[in-house]
């Protein structure tokens, strides 16, 4: 009974880093490489760069994006007022993708606890199976890579602010940005 029962726990601690760990890989994004493409759509079309910014909803592009719709909704051309508009909204933005892949890191920390718990669960019947030893190590390996892609999350956003952000509020200023016709009244 103690190894079925580590198999189940073992093959639904699998089942959970696994569905963790597929988001990742939808939405992988290099900084380094995705970085000069934004902002040269910034300096191109602006409003191109934010139908862009709408393609990858868990990475720091959704925070430029979200900073794009704010600073289009507020219609002003001056920089403190794009400013004060962009930057409120992409911080909200970002922590809330932050939070997201967070949340995703816990999911996993659970399944560590699963796989962890029917090794334990196998050890008690004496060794425990080797399928589960292999599904606890590969459990492992999931849990570090998000925890390391989490990592790089946050640093895109930290860099995304201070490199990408001031790029928004040019576009804006300079009048790069067309905005969308007002709904008649």
């Amino acid at each position: 009974m103690a190894t079925v029962g580590s198999y189940a726990l073992a093959i639904v601690g699998f089942a959970m880093m696994l569905s963790a760990v597929a988001r990742t890989l939808t939405s992988n994004l290099k900084y380094i490489y995705t970085r000069p493409l934004l902002i040269n759509a910034l300096r191109t079309n602006a409003n191109h760069a934010e139908n862009l910014c709408k393609t990858v909803p868990d990475s720091y592009f959704a925070a430029v994006g979200a900073a794009i719709k704010t600073a289009g909704m507020c219609r002003s051309r001056d920089a403190k007022i794009v400013a004060a508009a962009t930057i409120p909204s992409y911080d909200a933005t970002a922590s809330a993708v932050s939070m997201r892949w967070k949340q995703l890191l816990g999911r996993v920390k659970l399944a560590l606890m699963a796989v962890g718990g029917a090794v334990a669960l196998g050890m008690s019947s004496g060794f425990p199976p080797v399928i589960v030893i292999i599904l606890a190590v590969s459990v492992g390996i999931g849990f570090l890579w998000l925890y390391f892609f989490n990592v790089e999350v946050d640093r895109c956003i930290v860099l995304a602010r201070a490199e990408v952000l001031p790029e928004v509020d040019r576009a804006f200023v300079d009048g790069r940005y067309v905005f969308p016709p007002l709904p008649p009244s």
